[in-house]
């Protein structure tokens, strides 16, 4: 799953024959091919149609009409895979087989029996439509892949399976059948039959974790609405009863919400949502993300229709989520903050190293309730209404509990060391830091560029402290740290 921003160009086929040559038709990357009703893109003298992708775009064909390869010819679809990196797949076209992936280590799912199975002899064993597989790219180019065969243009129905004997009871591995991404929207044409609303996908090369998807909310690397599932790309659902009451249910992946867009981000646009949190924490390569909401709708157990679980992952990826009964939660629903002003927020570091922790979503709570975070590590508390961004170490070996979101004062309303961290000031001229503390310190400011990555540092005392960053243009976070806790800001250095 690709996860950058993408311009697409846009050819359309409407209500006339069209031919390609003797050689076949290349398609390049953020294309998309839009087959109208009633319209036939010929390739003749057996040529190919080739829908070419790359880091930021994944092939669309949107095939209303018909494709038709003669003399031999197929259509053929590039795959995407990153070097060195767990992906989920799957087959936008009929007829492929196994070997495809050749010298790459290939995996089906059974839910049946919680077990993932290596796929490598026959080379001719089927790659099954709606299915998905995961898959680690270890051979070629990072575009070694091409599926060949005929395009799936018509519905398909997949059983989903029910196992309450197994640990991951209801848990189903499908794929994008198509090679254009489709709509998950809770549209009817979808046919779910006791699955719940929500739809997890690996974001590879992005995050290093799972994208969720509810068709209202969701955690991801880029955005917060319009789920779109990319051509190539597997994904999983969970049927709502695991305890099995049947062993099977169905689900239909529709021809009627394939979209024509050669997006490779799963979300495309953001919006204001009440009452919801949103935390983010910020590696150097990879990020996670985590979701607090209330509503009245919400219970104290796992509500289907509105939280996700967690599902975790083998990359080296910072993981963020809450803990609630045993259950670990990617988004999580509340019925209420007054009885919960203290939601703990588990962190897994993944690997050693320097961490933003982002909270968003502050103006959707009403203006007198408090939101702070809490660094049990570091005994430090931050008013996030003050400053969202929070710049922290972390180990491999940091307990999970690290965090707490509290919507109170944890410090109580008239507590003077909270009074006295509030009056500390931070701005900047030219190309110098300036925090005036107006007490007695005794601590250390950093200076942090946007990556997270410590580019000066000095004492802290009570005055005027000067940091001069000679070589400094543009925004940057400023980190305070003191006995009575920790004050950021951001300032603009030219």
């Amino acid at each position: 799953m690709k996860t950058l921003r993408y311009f697409p160009v846009v050819i359309l086929f409407l209500a006339i024959p069209l031919f390609g040559t003797g050689q076949g038709m290349d398609v390049t990357p953020g294309t998309n091919i839009i087959v109208g009703t009633g319209t036939t893109l010929y390739i003749d003298s057996g040529g190919s149609l080739l829908l070419e992708d790359d880091a930021t775009h994944s092939p669309s064909l949107l095939e209303q009409g018909s494709v038709v390869c003669a003399g031999g010819g197929d259509v053929k679809v590039r795959q995407y895979l990153e070097k060195n990196e767990w992906h989920i797949i799957s087959t936008p076209v009929g007829n492929e087989v196994i070997g495809a992936y050749l010298d790459m280590y290939l995996y089906s799912y059974d839910e049946t029996t919680d077990a993932f199975t290596n796929l490598y002899q026959p080379l001719t064993m089927p790659l099954n439509v709606g299915q998905g597989y995961h898959v680690w790219s270890v051979a070629g180019a990072a575009d070694a892949v091409i599926l060949n065969g005929t395009t799936n243009t018509s519905d398909v129905n997949v059983t989903l399976t029910v196992t309450p004997s197994t640990n991951h009871s209801g848990w189903n591995l499908l794929g994008n059948p198509f090679p254009c991404a489709i709509d998950w929207n809770g549209n009817s044409g979808w046919n779910l039959n006791n699955v719940d609303p929500t739809v997890y996908l690996f974001d590879a090369g992005g995050s290093g974790n799972y994208a969720t998807w509810n068709y209202s909310t969701g955690t991801g690397t880029n955005g917060k609405t319009d789920g779109l599932i990319a051509a190539t790309q597997g994904f999983w659902v969970r049927t709502s009863d695991t305890l099995g009451n049947q062993s099977s249910y169905s689900l239909t992946i529709p021809a009627s919400q394939r979209v024509a867009s050669a997006t490779t981000e799963f979300y495309k646009d953001t919006k204001q949502e009440l009452n919801t949190l949103r935390l983010k924490v910020q590696a150097e390569k990879y990020s996670d993300e985590c979701i607090i909401a209330f509503t009245e709708d919400a219970t104290e157990g796992f509500d289907n229709m509105l939280d996700a679980y967690k599902l975790f992952t083998k990359a080296a990826s910072p993981k963020l989520y809450i803990e609630n009964a045993n259950v670990k939660y990617a988004v999580d629903f509340m019925n209420n903050i007054e009885e919960h002003e203290s939601v703990p927020v588990s962190f897994l570091a993944g690997a050693d190293g320097d961490f933003t922790f982002t909270v968003t979503g502050i103006d959707g709570f009403p203006d007198d309730i408090p939101i702070y975070l809490e660094d049990k590590k570091d005994n430090l508390f931050m008013d996030l209404r003050e400053n969202n961004e929070y710049q922290f170490t972390g180990t491999v070996l940091d307990e999970r509990d690290r965090f707490v979101i509290h919507f109170a004062n944890p410090l109580g309303v008239d507590d003077p060391a909270m009074a006295e961290l509030n009056s500390i000031r931070i701005y900047s001229w030219q190309k110098t830091v300036i925090v005036n503390i107006p007490f007695v310190s005794d601590g250390n400011i950093a200076v942090y560029n946007l990556l997270g990555k410590e580019i000066a540092a000095g004492k802290a005392v009570q005055g005027k402290n000067e940091i001069s960053v000679p070589d400094a243009n543009g925004y940057y976070i400023v980190k305070v740290v003191c006995e009575n806790g920790i004050k950021t800001g951001k300032v603009y250095l030219r």
